[in-house]
C-alpha cells in the first residue's frame, strides 16, 4: 500500500487583514504542466512540519519569507485537498510575503509569477489540484475583515 504524501501550499495575498490580489505562480516544468497556474509549495520532508516546509518551500521558489495565516481547509475530515494521483494531499494557507523581507520573484519552479484579483484567477489554467480550491479560496477572502 502506498503512503500517504502531504504536499504544501500557500495562497499568498498581498495582505491577511484586507486581501484584494493573489500571487499566482505559473510552472515551467515538467512538460506536462508547463504553462499552468499554481499555488506555489512542494513536499513536506521527513522529519518536516508542514508549517516548516512551506516556509522552505516559498523560501527556495520565491526567494521570500512568509507571514502564515489561516489554512483554507477542504471539506474533508482531514482539511487536506486531494490530489491526482490518488496517494496526495495538499495543506493550504493564506499567507502573505513578510514586509521585513525580500519580494518574491519567480525562480527556476516558474515562468512568471503575477499579483492578480478574483476574475483573473477564474480566466487562469490552473493545475486541477489547484482549481478545487479556488470557490473555497474566495470564500475565505471574502470572509477576511
Amino acid at each position: 500500500m502506498a503512503s500517504t504524501r502531504i504536499v504544501v501550499g500557500a495562497a499568498i495575498v498581498d495582505s491577511l487583514h484586507n486581501p484584494t490580489q493573489l500571487l499566482a505562480a505559473q510552472r515551467s516544468y515538467p512538460p506536462g504542466l508547463d504553462g499552468l497556474w499554481e499555488f506555489p509549495g512542494g513536499k513536506v520532508e521527513d522529519g518536516e512540519t508542514p508549517e516548516a516546509a512551506i516556509r522552505r518551500e516559498i523560501h527556495e521558489e520565491l526567494g521570500a519569507a512568509i507571514v502564515l495565516g489561516a489554512r483554507i481547509a477542504s471539506p474533508s475530515a482531514s482539511g487536506d485537498w486531494p490530489l491526482p494521483g490518488g496517494n496526495s494531499y495538499m495543506r493550504l494557507w493564506l499567507a502573505q510575503i513578510d514586509p521585513q523581507g525580500p519580494h518574491a520573484r519567480a525562480g527556476s519552479s516558474h515562468r512568471q509569477i503575477r499579483w492578480i484579483d478574483a476574475d483573473a484567477a477564474a480566466a487562469l489554467p490552473w493545475l486541477p489540484g489547484d482549481l478545487q480550491i479556488l470557490p473555497s479560496l474566495a470564500k475565505a477572502l471574502q470572509r477576511c475583515p
